[in-house]
């Protein structure tokens, strides 16, 4: 799965859309990253830890929305 994120992030930042590709994929994630260490992911996707707090962000986010019964597929 982190290989496969990690492509993706490369992708969207070839295209000028490495931050939104990384909310993306956390949130498409989230369920399965519940759990991981921030600065851990961030090193295992490639991005700097500064993303970390984006990571929680969307982790929240995810488990916000999933509380209001908006699905993440």
């Amino acid at each position: 799965m982190y290989d496969e994120i990690a492509k993706s992030i490369r992708e969207g930042e070839a295209q000028g859309k490495k931050i939104a590709t990384f909310h993306l994929e956390v949130l498409m994630h989230a369920e399965q990253l519940d759990g991981d260490e921030a600065n851990e992911f961030c090193h295992r996707v490639g991005v700097p830890l500064s993303y970390a707090t984006e990571f929680r962000k969307m982790l929240s986010l995810a488990q916000l929305m999933r509380n209001r019964g908006l699905v993440i597929r």
